[in-house]
């Protein structure tokens, strides 16, 4: 009975412990029966002394003999068909070894251990593995058995790490990895098993799937494992094995990312790259930093301009994207190091940081290398990663200015503007083809603007016209015109190709108070914005406010075209204001607040400085910084640099129903803006400010925009629509009984009579007003009336009484700041002393009119001047110089616009 008993019977403990008869379990009578026959099982020979019987199924008690006597007793009664013997001091039973999964593991891992080659032994170690069932000793207690366990578990593990190397031995990667992976997931702590996955996953070509792994098990149990990044000498024969090319033999690498189309315009950048990388530029290492706004094109240009000169660089060019700014974490130095060694082919003999970079620098000197780290987030992010001294050499790419690499490793740093408008529509051209590009002609110029010279941008729009039947273009592009809607056209749904995404990445890395200046930036009515306004913005703050800025201008999000003018990229404004309108509304209406006040009171000290007799309701600033203009010169270049943020923050104040600023505003730049021949101009503001001033103001003020737009009607040449509103601003100031006003309005009045030829009546408004500006005690306004009259009297042919009026007006105006007066009655004088034939004198009123307008940046007066002082200087017979005044009069006269010169000296010529 026993050898049919033995034959069959199994017996299996590398799971739950179970003895089957026929396939079937056996019950045993109790179980410590179970727990003995585990014993038994796993004991040499298959016998089992009474001490280590106790130790297991009693542990921590003194031997007794009779507990199991018992014990065995009942593992008799359980299975009477195996042989079995209670000894003094030991118990054995009798079965096949083969019967025994234990025993079997263990023959199949001897066998594996003698094989003769690796497919042997892989199948040995694959049948070796197929006797486990689960957790060995499954339902024994832990306290007898745990340390059997964990030693038996040992045993599984270090197979199936055998098991996995040798079928990466064998090339069996894919299951070598479904292995290693199922091993991880019950011994997730294991380095080796690690490595193995690693190994398995370089063998496949999943390399992207690498760091990923090894990042989340160094963040999981705060490890490095840069080093298995390493390909070792085991892979690298893994790799022979499977066909690929061996270290020795490895082409060298050239990792260039393909481009689509043709490098347009960025000459003066590409010559500067090739000088430094061949090692031409004096004081420069080989290393170029391009920067500049996100999809400006700084990677395609890097490269283009590597593929131009890799002939210098017969060793190779390595390509790593750092991912500075992307939404994920930026790359790591120790993966990067470890891919680059890869593919160099070099084998660090110390696989720590210190060694992967010693290793790195040695090989990069012994090679003529070309490396380009695109993205990277800021100089620490690539400073390792550039080689030293040595052939090799580095384009970097980063928008974020890398100025630590140009002071600590000589890089050259190149900024990449946006393209101009020919680049831009070369490039719509190239991306849409011929065909597509005469379709899309009507639509170029507003492309091509709201694009703002950005290559993503552009590519965005290319793609999305490409799709779209022709039907649709105009479609496209209106959703491109609107603010609201354009980088919603200029989204395709991914980080790549996204304008608003590339914005947010680089939004994300801000400083606080740098986030919160860039929407207040876009709220600025700008174009531009001065330093002064910025610190406006948050009076009791500069420092914070400099800070910012500079935080801004790091990451290519502001530029300073001139000093202290800082600018946003239209496609950054735009983002920027969508920022803004995420904010509280009573924050946005403070900055807007702040804003408009800095604007008003700088204009409003340089209107001053202009017309000092102006008088606005304005009032004095507060907590703002206001310029200090030392003459009219430098009033008129404050406005020259401001006016577009000026007429910008006219049409804020009136979008967002602001009316003291829509019409102080629009008043305080009427002057520059006769002065500078912007009449339209001041027409469409001091249109809006009328209306603006009727709710806001009173009735001296609204009489005041009546007259302003009766000055500005004058020289656009409409008297009688100049008549009309002057009329209107005497009647309101008359209803209103305001004096000053109605003198002013008579005064004006008189201007336009008096150039309608209407010189009488001209005459008796200005005597008028004289009048009331002597009993108001007003030096400027009498200064004014004196010369009206003495203008009026040259047209009435009455040259004293011309010369004397004249003459007091000049006396009064001496004592003022008037210059644009003083420069009036001089030229006033001077027209009369020609009419008396005293030449030499009027050549000295004129000549001391004409600086003083120049000093003015007066150039329609200046030149009218000049072309009197022709007149005067023919009269005192000096012909030469006449024709010298009338040559700069034309010069004037072209830089103002005008093309027929010689009829627009004639038209100044007669003018009254």
């Amino acid at each position: 009975m026993g050898k049919q008993g033995l034959a069959i019977m199994e017996f299996r403990v590398l799971g739950p412990v179970v003895a089957l008869r026929a396939g079937l379990p056996v019950r045993m009578k109790s179980a410590k029966a179970l727990e003995l026959l585990a014993v038994l099982l796993m004991a040499p020979g298959h016998r089992a002394s009474h001490v280590s019987v106790m130790r297991h199924l009693w542990p921590g008690e003194e031997a007794n003999a009779n507990r199991i006597r018992q014990c065995f007793h009942q593992l008799r009664q359980s299975l009477p068909d195996i042989t079995q013997q209670n000894e003094r001091g030991s118990c054995q039973i009798q079965a096949d070894p083969l019967s025994v999964d234990y025993v079997r593991f263990h023959e199949f891992c001897r066998a594996a251990d003698t094989a003769g080659s690796t497919s042997v032994r892989l199948k040995a170690l694959r049948s070796a593995l197929g006797e486990w069932r689960g957790t060995p000793l499954e339902d024994m207690p832990e306290e007898g058995f745990g340390r059997k366990r964990g030693e038996l578990i040992t045993e599984l593990k270090e197979a199936m790490v055998a098991c996995v190397i040798a079928e990466l031995e064998c090339g069996q990667a894919p299951a070598a990895l479904d292995r290693a992976s199922s091993a991880l997931t019950r011994w997730p702590e294991s380095e080796t098993l690690l490595e193995l996955k690693v190994r398995a996953l370089r063998t496949l070509g999943r390399h992207d799937q690498i760091e990923p792994l090894l990042a989340r098990w160094e963040r999981q149990f705060g490890r490095p494992t840069v080093h298995l990044l390493l390909a070792g000498e085991a892979e690298e024969a893994g790799s022979a094995a499977a066909g690929n090319p061996s270290a020795s033999t490895r082409a060298k690498p050239r990792q260039l990312p393909s481009q689509p189309v043709e490098l347009i315009g960025r000459q003066p950048q590409i010559g500067r790259l090739t000088e430094t990388l061949l090692g031409h530029t004096a004081g420069r290492s080989k290393v170029v930093v391009f920067t500049g706004m996100p999809g400006v094109g700084k990677t395609f240009l890097a490269v283009r301009a590597a593929a131009r000169v890799e002939q210098s660089f017969p060793d190779g060019i390595l390509y790593v994207d750092l991912g500075g700014f992307s939404p994920r974490e930026p790359e790591r130095h120790g993966p990067v190091l470890a891919r680059l060694l890869n593919d160099l082919g070099v084998r660090p003999s110390t696989p720590t940081m210190d060694g992967m970079v010693s290793a790195y620098r040695t090989a990069l000197a012994d090679r003529a290398v070309l490396l380009i780290l695109d993205n990277a987030r800021d100089e620490e992010h690539v400073r390792l990663l550039l080689p030293g001294l040595g052939a090799s050499a580095a384009i970097v790419t980063s928008r974020r200015h890398l100025h630590g690499l140009a002071i600590r490793e000589g890089a050259e740093l190149v900024d990449l503007p946006p393209l101009d408008r020919q680049e831009a529509t070369e490039l719509l051209r190239t991306r849409l083809g011929e065909d597509r590009m005469r379709m899309a002609i009507p639509f170029v110029d507003d492309l091509v603007e709201h694009c703002g010279g950005v290559p993503l941008a552009l590519g965005i729009m290319a793609a999305r016209i490409a799709q779209r039947p022709p039907a649709a273009l105009a479609g496209v592009v209106r959703e491109l015109r609107q603010e609201s809607t354009r980088l919603r056209s200029l989204d395709m749904g991914s980080e790549n190709l996204s304008v608003r995404l590339s914005l947010e990445a680089s939004h994300r890395l801000l400083s606080a108070p740098a986030a919160r200046l860039l929407w207040q930036m876009a709220v600025h009515p700008g174009p531009t914005v001065s330093w002064a306004a910025l610190r406006a913005l948050e009076s009791d703050d500069a420092v914070g406010v400099s800070n910012a800025m500079d935080d801004l201008m790091r990451m290519s999000l502001v530029t300073e075209p001139t000093f202290e003018r800082y600018f946003l990229h239209d496609l950054i404004r735009v983002y920027a204001g969508e920022l803004a309108d995420r904010q509280d509304e009573a924050e946005r209406a403070r900055v807007v607040e702040r804003v408009l006040h800095f604007l008003l009171h700088n204009a409003w000290v340089c209107d001053r400085k202009l017309d000092p007799g102006r008088r606005l309701p304005i009032g004095e600033p507060r907590d703002v910084e206001v310029v200090a203009p030392t003459c009219a010169a430098d009033a008129m270049s404050w406005f020259e640099n401001e006016y577009s943020t000026l007429t910008a923050a006219v049409r804020l104040a009136e979008n967002r129903g602001l009316d003291r600023y829509t019409w102080l505003l629009s008043m305080a730049l009427v002057t520059f803006q006769w002065r500078s021949g912007r009449n339209l101009d001041a027409l469409k503001y001091l249109t809006s400010a009328l209306e603006a001033a009727r709710r806001e103001a009173g009735p001296a003020d609204v009489a005041m925009v009546h007259r302003m737009l009766a000055g500005t009607y004058r020289g656009l040449g409409n008297l009688a629509q100049a008549t009309q509103e002057l009329r209107r601003a005497v009647r309101v100031s008359e209803d209103d009984g305001d004096v000053p006003g109605v003198a002013m309005g008579r005064y004006v009045l008189g201007v336009l009579l008096r150039e309608n030829g209407a010189p009488s009546e001209a005459l008796e408004h200005f005597t008028a007003a004289l009048s009331a500006f002597e009993r108001l005690g007003d030096p400027l306004g009498s200064g004014a009336a004196l010369n009206g009259i003495g203008s009026a009297c040259y047209d009435l042919g009455q040259y004293d009484e011309g010369v004397e009026h004249c003459l007091r007006s000049l006396t009064l105006l001496d004592t003022t700041d008037d210059v644009n007066g003083r420069a009036h009655v001089l030229f006033s004088l001077g027209r009369i002393r020609v009419a008396l034939a005293a030449c030499e004198a009027a050549v000295m009123d004129f000549e001391r009119a004409r600086d003083l307008y120049q000093s003015l940046n007066y150039g329609s007066r200046e030149a009218r001047t000049l072309v009197w002082l022709a007149e005067a200087l023919c009269g005192a017979g000096r012909p030469r110089e006449a024709e010298e005044a009338i040559e700069r009069a034309q010069v004037l006269l072209g830089e103002l616009g005008e093309s027929d010169l010689d009829t627009a000296v004639e038209q100044l010529r007669c003018l009254p």
